[in-house]
């Protein structure tokens, strides 16, 4: 009974063997809640935390493991001074010399094109044939300017003779830079008549270029017999009154039917480059051998900037040169802009759509000649880059300068050398010429049978076959990179993995850096806000105190 009893009373807690505080000894451990942090050392523990190493000691530590050759030798452990000094300056001397060696090839590649040799026997068969222009030595008719001074007689209020305007009409000579020592005040007054007794209802003053386009003399007048591969053709169908800088011409080939790149409305002006000039002598046969030279660039230079290439396409201006860019276009466009502003004139020689259209437009009459004189020179001297040249500044500074006028990329050039003259004799035997399909001789012969006052030229192709030159680009990017990706190589040491490298270690130093500059000022945030907080109670408080603190006045109005 009594067992039972001790059985029956209060449970005995059982004794533990061992009692210890640490976690895993604890039979059902209790999480004890973590002490509470002020915001000053929560953000001293997380910059702790972030910042493991100091950026020395990073450095160092990215020396020891980038992938650049004996870069670690500066920081490695038992190094002497003197030995480290010896790795800096072979560090910085292969440095020296890579940056030498990159910036060589980066002013190399810049020479972005590179002309080779495609084919030094094409056959001169499949080339185009050039524009032929004639001009007529005697700029005016005789017999169109007297009959011009005979209408201005008809229609002179004063009477005055046809002689008299025959004898002044001699200052259009100035028109095409024939100097005739004339008074400028005989010219003012002879311009002063034209406005008078030669403007069209339409036109508000003289305009040359209509009067002068009926006094040239006609194509009709100049040519007599022409042939083309030995077959004769109607010289007045095949030549075209066309505009050049020696004024009204005959150009043959001039809408492009004979050629392949169809170069529509070329404007011929020796001064712009692109045009050989021949003078031709009556009674003489002049033969002309012509040599034509083939450039051209592949399309792929295209996504070059034409300021690196150092040409332009065809296509790349189109506006001004009729739908085509040459460089003699864009020279002559260059100084049409030129002459507009500085005269308020366009010669009648130039095209009006170089300066945008007629709208509003006046040609170059005789009150204009003085200032044309006065800019013969800057006109006459044409630069697109400025490169000091030592002993020609002034010529540099009166120079016209055209930065925008870039060679062409792909051109064919005609080159005339080694003309030759023989003495004209019987040279009715073999002329012919077609008209309405009809063959006659001996073809247009208005001048009778003096040879003296004839010319014959004969344009013929000087070789069979002749050289075909390329354009090609000298180093794609590729073929760039895999030269700088050498040097660095063989010099330093350097490989991309290595610049990644770098790259990332400098990133990550940028990014601590934000960082630790945010918390800054989040911290200093924090902490001047409270104080502001209990600077602006303390203050409402007072105010309310010093509001119960007035006595209060009772108004007894009436």
């Amino acid at each position: 009974m009594k067992a039972n009893a001790e059985r029956v009373g209060p449970a005995v807690p059982s004794k533990r063997l061992v009692v210890g505080r640490a976690a895993w000894w604890i039979a059902k451990p209790r999480a004890r809640p973590p002490a509470p942090l002020t915001l000053m050392a929560a953000i001293r523990e997380e910059e702790s935390a972030a910042r493991k190493l100091s950026f020395a000691d990073a450095v160092k530590d990215l020396l020891q493991n980038l992938s650049f050759h004996c870069y670690g030798k500066l920081v490695e452990h038992g190094r002497g001074i003197q030995e480290r000094f010896f790795w800096l300056i072979c560090h910085i001397t292969a440095l020296t010399m890579l940056i030498a060696f990159v910036w060589g090839t980066y002013k190399d590649a810049a020479d972005e094109l590179v002309t080779t040799l495609y084919d030094p026997l094409y056959a001169v068969s499949k080339v185009p044939l050039p524009a032929v222009t004639i001009c007529s030595q005697n700029r005016l008719s005789r017999r169109a300017v007297w009959r011009y001074a005979q209408e201005l007689s008809s229609k002179d209020p004063r009477k005055r003779n046809a002689t008299y305007f025959y004898t002044e009409l001699r200052a259009f000579s100035l028109y095409y830079g024939i100097d005739e020592n004339i008074d400028d005040e005989r010219i003012l007054r002879l311009q002063s008549l034209l406005d008078q007794l030669d403007t069209r209802p339409h036109d508000l003053f003289f305009n040359p270029k209509e009067r002068l386009r009926i006094l040239t003399p006609k194509c009709s007048d100049i040519l007599i017999s022409c042939r083309l591969g030995g077959r004769p053709f109607d010289c007045m169908q095949e030549f075209q009154q066309t505009l050049s800088s020696f004024g009204f011409c005959c150009t043959f080939n001039s809408n492009g039917r004979y050629i392949a790149l169809n170069e529509i409305h070329n404007y011929p002006d020796p001064q712009s480059g692109g045009v050989t000039v021949r003078y031709l002598k009556t009674g003489r046969s002049t033969y002309l051998p012509v040599r034509p030279q083939i450039l051209e660039t592949l399309q792929e230079a295209r996504r070059i900037r034409p300021a690196v290439r150092k040409c332009r396409f065809w296509d790349e201006m189109p506006h001004n040169f009729t739908r085509r860019y040459t460089f003699s276009k864009c020279i002559s466009a260059c100084r049409a802009h030129s002459i507009y502003s500085l005269c308020q004139c366009l010669p009648f020689q130039l095209p009006m759509h170089y300066i945008g259209g007629a709208t509003g437009r006046l040609f170059c009459t005789l009150q204009h000649m003085q200032c044309l004189r006065h800019y013969t020179f800057k006109w006459m001297n044409v630069i697109t880059s400025r490169d000091y040249v030592p002993g020609l500044e002034h010529e540099m500074e009166d120079a016209l300068y055209c930065p925008h006028c870039l060679p062409s990329c792909s051109e064919i050039r005609y080159n005339v050398r080694g003309a030759g003259a023989l003495t004209l004799r019987n040279p009715f035997g073999n002329m012919t010429n077609v008209h309405d399909g009809n063959i006659s001789s001996p073809g247009n012969n208005n001048y009778g049978h003096d040879s003296s006052e004839l010319a014959v030229v004969r344009i013929y192709f000087a070789e069979t076959h002749i050289q075909y030159f390329r354009q090609i680009i000298k180093n794609d990017w590729y073929e760039i990179f895999s030269t700088i990706g050498n040097i660095c190589g063989i010099i330093a040491g350097f490989s991309l993995i290595g610049i990644c490298e770098l790259l990332f270690f400098v990133a990550k130093q940028l990014w601590h850096a934000y960082k630790a500059e945010r918390k800054s000022e989040l911290f200093h945030t924090h902490c001047h806000t409270p104080r502001r907080s209990r600077a602006r109670t303390r203050a409402n408080g007072r105010a309310k105190a010093t509001q119960q603190r007035q006595p209060m006045e009772l108004l007894i109005l009436p």
